[in-house]
């Protein structure tokens, strides 16, 4: 159960200014809809009641009551089908509440004295049911509750007397037996409104949380693949123009990783068109631009309003991209190679296959990236991608990535979403058997004993089977027992009446069709009809044995029909419309998602590979030329290899001052070695806090004092009593400097001469 403090925040939107475009208004208009129709179902049956009203009572009672009571019914319906102000809607429903009051009152200034005939109901009795349809939509849960309450003490009280039912007793049964029957449909309303207003209310903290995990997924993704293409293709084409300047594949391996490159760098910025024709194009660009010999065909089966989220998109390009740029650094050029690209409406597939030397998968280093993150990983971190790899040696290899919707809004479940089984439910079910109980004690009628024991058993063993159950729909032997029960209940105690001419009781007329709604709106509308209409058969029967004719038999229950249709009605349009308020919100917020997706990795991809580009892009150009590689290219590119290093191991260290002291002291022999441990490089950022100016101070002396021989500069995880440690070590010396978190440093030199004597 939901504490005071949560229910005071979901009734707080029901009872101010409503958002016209929030899940609240959107249910509100639906309501409206539904009070309106309620309102045209049950007219045809109060005709008859309306004549006998206006014989009983002053010319302008029954016009003025219809203009009070009806017609603000109706316009609160047209307010719903045409999409109009929801805050109007929510005023002339108020007005239709007070309206019926009204009516009731007047009713004691306009009527005759003379009663109306036992076979009519007053006219107003159907209103204790409509009038709370109004309530739910005009007034906060408390409030419509107690309208509830009054209406059906004041509309039982004056159609009794009207009627000439004498009897507090009668007049208090009748009275909570109406109040029984409305509760069910304005509990119903209620949980429909909290649950739009719990919507609206976590909406925006849904879409944040949506946006901030698809964002951080991205960025990590991103990153991956950014660093699986600076080791993979860029580090190694510079280590290859360093230790073997004359390869023959060094102006290739360049090429290919320059082209890798630019792809990866303008993807940055291109953006993606959802649209399934460009999908396909925008995929099969990226196979040819990687490998210009590559054979690429397309199958788009989708239809024209198809859409794909963009980060999965984004993901089969760059898996594609990464397979097809392995075919054309692996395969010979005089060999096939082809890509597949079928698009439909809720799946992409790209097959790319070749019939080069193929390779063992399970044997393939792990510190190869490629496969790994470019494609494995990469597909894995989309909802509903899937990377599948398949070669071994001398056969050719086939790389199979997808996308499949994980999302269609018609797989959201809809079990119980009225909440007809919960705990609630079954504390009302109690207590509605516990009032027909009390009003079978209070007014029995003119039956042997055992009749009400047997009726309102009937009627708890229906009811408990109404609001029990596995499923949303209950199976059929339960469904067949309860259509049967209100035929039961009416022919057990019509049947045995010793006095045909004493009035039928609420507590016996009203449970079938309470029964039989609460069972259509258990999605079994047809056994709900069956089971009514087998009511009607059982009364008009009873009726035409005593008066020779079935028809006030069949109007004695008959207006209850009306009940029964707007039940089925409004189940069906709260079930419907619950579902389509979490679908626009699933979509709103995967839409939201999908974009923050593509934004993130486009910063995150333009941040990693900036510095990339500005280090590696002329020396790539210059190695893809083909021209001799001489002592300064190679110096370079070693150089250029290990701060790309750097930038993958401990892109924290990289400040400026920091930068410059590492290059200065690479060019004169020092291998210097970061590490950045500090734990800081998550899934939401891999630039840890810069270092302290003091700390940086430290680690730029001891690099610029060093002349020869390592430095190596680490930082230590979180735990660590130990910040920083610098380590300087040459043939005849090692410092070791430690700095603690509090800034202290601590530095011990160990002389090397005594160890290695010369």
């Amino acid at each position: 159960m939901s504490s005071p403090r949560s229910l005071t925040r979901l009734v707080a939107p029901m009872t101010g200014p409503v958002d016209a475009n929030s899940a609240l208004a959107r249910t509100l208009r639906h309501y409206g809809i539904f009070a309106g129709a309620a309102y045209l179902v049950f007219l045809p049956f109060l005709l008859p009641a309306m004549a006998q009203a206006r014989a009983v009572s002053a010319s302008w009672w029954t016009p003025t009551a219809i203009t009070i009571v009806v017609v603000p019914g109706l316009i609160v319906g047209l307010y719903g089908a045409l999409s109009w102000d929801p805050t109007w809607l929510r005023r002339w429903a108020r007005v239709g509440t007070l309206g019926i009051l009204v009516a009731v009152a007047l009713w004691w200034v306009a009527w005759n004295g003379t009663h109306l005939d036992d076979a009519t109901v007053f006219w107003l009795g159907p209103f204790v049911v409509l009038g709370s349809i109004c309530a739910m939509i005009a007034w906060p849960p408390t409030v419509a509750a107690v309208y509830l309450l009054a209406i059906a003490v004041a509309i039982r009280l004056t159609g009794n007397v009207a009627q000439s039912f004498s009897g507090t007793a009668t007049m208090l049964t009748d009275a909570a037996c109406s109040a029984a029957f409305a509760v069910v449909p304005l509990a119903l309303g209620i949980s429909g409104l909290r649950t739009a207003a719990e919507l609206d209310r976590t909406e925006a903290t849904a879409i944040a949380l949506a946006e901030d995990t698809a964002a951080t997924t991205a960025r990590s993704a991103e990153r991956t693949v950014a660093r699986a293409l600076t080791h993979d293709e860029i580090m190694a084409s510079m280590l290859e123009a360093d230790r073997n300047p004359d390869s023959a594949h060094l102006p290739r391996r360049a090429a290919s990783a320059l082209e890798a490159l630019d792809s990866t760098v303008r993807a940055t910025n291109a953006g993606l068109d959802p649209d399934a024709a460009r999908v396909a194009t925008t995929i099969a660009d990226a196979a040819r631009h990687n490998d210009p010999g590559i054979d690429v065909t397309t199958a788009v089966r989708a239809h024209d309003s198809s859409t794909y989220p963009v980060n999965a998109v984004a993901a089969l390009v760059g898996a594609t991209a990464e397979a097809t740029r392995n075919c054309y650094r692996h395969v010979p050029a005089d060999r096939p190679r082809r890509c597949h690209i079928s698009v439909t409406d809720h799946r992409v597939t790209i097959t790319v296959s070749d019939e080069g030397g193929g390779f063992d998968p399970a044997a393939t280093p792990r510190e190869r990236l490629g496969i790994a993150v470019s494609i494995r990983e990469r597909m894995r971190r989309v909802s509903g991608g899937d990377a599948v790899i398949t070669s071994r040696p001398g056969a050719g290899t086939t790389v199979t990535v997808s996308w499949r919707a994980t999302d269609i809004p018609a797989a959201v479940n809809t079990t119980d979403l009225l909440g007809i089984r919960s705990t609630t439910s079954r504390r009302l079910g109690a207590l509605v058997v516990a009032v027909m109980a009390a009003s079978a004690v209070a007014t029995p009628g003119a039956v042997a004993w055992w009749v009400p024991v047997v009726v309102i058993a009937a009627l708890a063993a229906s009811t408990a089977l109404l609001v029990t159950g596995d499923s949303d729909r209950p199976p059929t032997l339960p469904t067949l027992i309860v259509a049967a029960t209100p035929a039961f209940m009416c022919g057990v105690y019509l049947f045995s009446l010793d006095d045909g001419t004493q009035t039928i009781p609420l507590w016996v007329t009203g449970p079938p069709a309470l029964v039989v709604s609460i069972l259509g709106m258990r999605r079994r509308p047809y056994a709900a009809v069956i089971g009514f209409l087998a009511a009607l058969v059982v009364v008009g029967a009873w009726s035409f044995v005593r008066e020779g004719s079935a028809l006030p038999g069949i109007l004695l229950i008959g207006p209850s029909g009306g009940f029964v249709a707007i039940s089925i009605v409004f189940a069906r349009v709260n079930r419907t419309l619950a579902r389509n308020l979490i679908d626009a919100r699933s979509r709103a917020t995967h839409a939201a998602a999908d974009a923050a997706a593509a934004q993130a990795a486009a910063h995150e991809r333009e941040l990693q590979l900036t510095p990339v580009t500005a280090l590696a892009r002329p020396l790539l150009l210059r190695l893809a030329d083909g021209d001799r590689v001489d002592h300064a290219t190679r110096t370079q590119c070693r150089l250029t290899e290990a701060r790309l290093r750097d930038l993958l191991r401990a892109r924290g260290l990289c400040t400026p001052d920091v930068d410059e002291a590492v290059v200065d002291a690479r060019r004169r022999g020092v291998a210097v070695t970061l590490l950045d441990d500090r734990g800081l490089d998550g899934n939401d950022t891999d630039r840890p806090p810069p270092l302290d100016d003091a700390t940086r101070r430290v680690i730029v002396d001891a690099l610029d004092t060093a002349r020869a021989g390592t430095v190596r500069i680490r930082t230590l995880p979180p735990a660590r009593s130990m910040a920083v440690t610098v380590v300087t070590e040459d043939d005849d010396r090692c410092e070791w400097i430690d700095i603690d978190r509090a800034g202290h440093v601590r530095s011990m030199v160990t002389e090397m001469a005594a160890r290695h004597p010369r």
